[in-house]
């Protein structure tokens, strides 16, 4: 079954951190089955009908507001992360999201007019070297930043891209450090959409720009134990350089 022998090794590796917190691990059909309704709702109903339902966690409206000034923002493979691009575009934030070109070309001509917001994409890769501009213009630099980076690190950022998650050190993606090395008072902030009696409910964070992806995998295991089967980076080799840091 598609790729199911990465999932049994992620849950075969994370196993003790589950079992030492108390929550069973997800089922691969639950998985599965959350995941292709998402992708399901992304290809056929996407983007959202005028007036669709949408809520916005009362909390959260302060670092909405914050988050119009630009800075970094992280989000993970979970829920409908998609939808979450699309709906903070249409809120007005000066978003652009880190995206690699895919293939085959249609594909990904397909995919940029599915990120697109009133004839602008949200997901153009930006050249490292004009990241720094894109926030000193005060963009919102968004990426997913739960996956397994494997190319070399500049030794200067090194350290700010490894972290413990669940229960194992990983290396991040070096671009959020890049930027708080060059800007260190940029503002890190952390989000998701969950369903909230039905209804798509955006949920938003500020964590602090010390020791910044600590604290994102902090808030990214409490989302996965509240509901581990809505997480899709159980099909990702998260852990590969997992080893290596040691």
């Amino acid at each position: 079954m598609w790729k199911q022998p990465v999932f049994s090794k992620n849950l075969h590796l994370t196993k003790p951190f589950f079992a030492k917190i108390g929550v069973k691990q997800p089922r691969y059909s639950d998985v599965l089955k959350n995941m292709l309704y998402d992708v399901f709702n992304f290809v056929f109903r996407h983007p959202p009908s005028k007036g669709a339902n949408f809520e916005i966690d009362k909390n959260s409206l302060p670092i909405l507001e914050e988050m119009r000034y630009g800075g970094i923002f992280l989000t993970a493979h979970y829920g409908n992360h998609e939808l979450l691009g699309y709906r903070l575009s249409e809120l007005g934030l000066p978003l652009n999201a880190a995206a690699q070109e895919q293939k085959p070309a249609f594909f990904d001509k397909w995919l940029q007019k599915k990120r697109t917001f009133k004839g602008k994409c949200f997901a153009k890769k930006i050249k490292t070297g004009h990241l720094i501009e894109f926030v000193d213009n005060h963009g919102l630099f968004g990426m997913l930043a739960d996956q397994d980076f494997r190319k070399s690190i500049p030794h200067s950022i090194e350290k700010k891209c490894e972290s413990e998650f669940l229960g194992f050190k990983v290396r991040s993606n070096p671009l959020p450090a890049f930027i708080l090395e060059h800007r260190p008072n940029t503002s890190v902030f952390c989000g998701h959409i969950q369903q909230v009696h039905n209804i798509p409910t955006l949920f938003l964070e500020k964590i602090p720009s010390q020791n910044f992806y600590a604290h994102y995998h902090l808030w990214l295991e409490r989302l996965i134990l509240e509901n581990p089967a809505k997480w899709y980076g159980w099909f990702h080799n998260r852990f590969f350089s997992a080893s290596k840091l040691e």
